[in-house]
């Protein structure tokens, strides 16, 4: 397959997409500023110089090491990044330049976020999924497949499905199956996708 120059520069800004999502699977669970200060390591807290912070190609020069302290970087970094690119890169093949586009690569960078510090802290983080409600509103409103309507009963259907099967759960194994930032991300989804999606993806 021939990839061109508009397929490059999308996986480039999936790349650095991703290089920014790091920052904010590290630094949101730890209520840290994801704007300041400048990237540093986690181990030495030297900061990263731009060279050393470019995606993927740093990891690889670098050879997963910190150039300061040589404390090993963890591999997340790179398929967090190389993750974000792909999925950017086969959403733009699958859309084109669209609003369908600019939709699923906010929702999936949402969700590459969501999905890693859940990995790392066993939480989903209401900065991220409450927001990401409002904005699945208001994109809504811009996209002729999904309307107002169809985004609330997604975030209704969806949050309310989860809130469902946790309460079932809750009542058969007699623990909580489901907390809350599970039925807050099943709503964020449905506000996007809306109703007949969320329960298709459900």
């Amino acid at each position: 397959m021939y990839y061109g120059v508009n397929d490059v520069l999308i996986f480039i800004l999936g790349l650095i997409v991703g290089s920014f999502s790091n920052v904010c699977i590290y630094r949101i669970p730890r209520n840290e500023s994801i704007i300041y200060p400048a990237s540093y390591c986690p181990k030495c807290r030297s900061n990263i110089s731009r060279q050393d912070n470019i995606p993927l190609l740093s990891y690889i020069l670098l050879k997963g090491r910190c150039r300061n302290c040589k404390s090993k970087i963890s591999i997340q970094y790179p398929v967090v990044e190389l993750l974000t690119g792909l999925i950017y890169l086969i959403i733009y093949l699958t859309y084109g330049l669209s609003i369908q586009f600019l939709v699923y690569i906010i929702l999936s960078s949402a969700l590459i976020i969501i999905a890693f510090i859940d990995l790392n802290e066993q939480i989903i983080p209401d900065v991220i999924s409450l927001p990401g409600i409002v904005i699945g509103f208001i994109i809504s409103f811009f996209v002729p497949y999904i309307s107002f309507v169809n985004s609330a009963l997604g975030v209704v259907v969806g949050g309310g499905i989860i809130l469902i099967i946790g309460l079932g759960g809750s009542v058969i194994f007699k623990k909580e199956a489901m907390g809350g930032g599970d039925v807050k991300l099943a709503a964020m989804i449905g506000a996007f996708l809306g109703w007949r999606y969320i329960i298709i993806s459900l």
